[in-house]
């Protein structure tokens, strides 16, 4: 649909890089960072948001809806 947004949280494991993949766009196979192999990909939904805390090696994710 026109207008929507298609997007994934990418995070590295290893020194928590993270990002905003839009859908379609070339990926990543390596933290561009640290070169480490394993990164999470999270899917995010149309109409919604995220707030990424990193304290101390620990991530904390806030989703929310956001209004149509």
């Amino acid at each position: 649909m026109s207008g929507e947004e298609y997007r994934d949280l990418v995070i590295c494991n290893n020194c928590l890089w993270a990002a905003s993949l839009l859908k379609g766009s070339k990926g990543f196979m390596a933290c561009p960072v640290c070169s480490n192999l394993t990164l999470d990909v999270i899917p995010v939904s149309d109409y919604e948001s995220y707030t990424l805390n990193i304290r101390n090696k620990n991530v904390e994710i806030e989703f929310t809806k956001d209004k149509k």
